[in-house]
C-alpha cells in the first residue's frame, strides 16, 4: 500500500511538473494585447555574439517604429516605418527594412520574453519593453 501510494504522488508530481512546463502560445488578438502601445527588442547572434538589434514600437493606429543596428555599422540605429495588423489569427508586420516580416505567433518564455514563430523560423529571447522603449544610442 505504501508503494502504491508513493508511485501515486510520485505520477501527479511529474503531470503537474510537465502542465508547469507547457508553454503558453499567443496568437493574433493576445499578442496584439502584449504588444500595442509597447517596444519589442530582438536580438540576433552569431558565434555566440550579438550581430544585429532591433526595436519596434507598436502604436494603437497600426504603425511600428523601428530602430535597427548591425555590429558590422560603426554608427547609430537607423529608423524606419511599418505597419502590423492581425490577420487570420496571427500578428503580421510589414517593415520592408531588411527585415523578414510576416505573420507570426509567440510563445511566452516568462513575462516580458518570447520565442517568435513564423514560416519555420524563431527568433529566440524576443523581450516586450513597457511603453516607448527607447536603447542608448
Amino acid at each position: 500500500m505504501k508503494k502504491l501510494l508513493t508511485l501515486s504522488l510520485m505520477a501527479a508530481l511529474f503531470s503537474s511538473s510537465g502542465a508547469v512546463m507547457a508553454q503558453e502560445i499567443l496568437e493574433g488578438e493576445q499578442i496584439r494585447d502584449v504588444l500595442v502601445g509597447n517596444t519589442l527588442q530582438a536580438d540576433y547572434q552569431e558565434a555566440g555574439e550579438c550581430r544585429h538589434t532591433f526595436y519596434e514600437y507598436f502604436s494603437e493606429d497600426g504603425k511600428i517604429f523601428g530602430q535597427d543596428k548591425r555590429a558590422e555599422h560603426a554608427s547609430g540605429y537607423t529608423r524606419y516605418l511599418g505597419k502590423w495588423e492581425v490577420k487570420d489569427g496571427e500578428f503580421c508586420t510589414n517593415v520592408g527594412y531588411g527585415h523578414r516580416g510576416g505573420c507570426s505567433v509567440f510563445e511566452r518564455v516568462d513575462e516580458n520574453t518570447f520565442v517568435r514563430k513564423f514560416d519555420g523560423f524563431e527568433i529566440d529571447r524576443v523581450k516586450v519593453h513597457e511603453g516607448r522603449y527607447r536603447p542608448c544610442m
